[in-house]
């Protein structure tokens, strides 16, 4: 049994979701980098990683119910 908003989102949006997810972590690891408080390259590339986490995952979610939202509306505005 499926919940109603699982059958909103197709495989291929859950995979979109996760490519850009792993985008997103990608970049945030970068950007974050020169915010960090070590000087040793690797902590500093941890600690910017830890930090891209929630980040990241906040991304997740609003991806997922933008997307939710998206399809059920054109599915509303289609069966109109």
């Amino acid at each position: 049994s499926q919940i109603p908003y699982q059958k909103l989102l197709s495989p291929f949006h859950i995979i979109l979701g996760v490519v850009l997810s792993l985008a997103v972590f990608g970049l945030m690891s970068v950007l974050l980098l020169p915010f960090t408080f070590s000087t040793d390259p690797v902590i500093a590339q941890l600690q910017a990683c830890f930090t891209a986490i929630p980040i990241t995952t906040v991304f997740w979610f609003s991806y997922h119910m933008f997307m939710i939202v998206l399809i059920d509306q054109r599915k509303q505005k289609a069966n109109k």
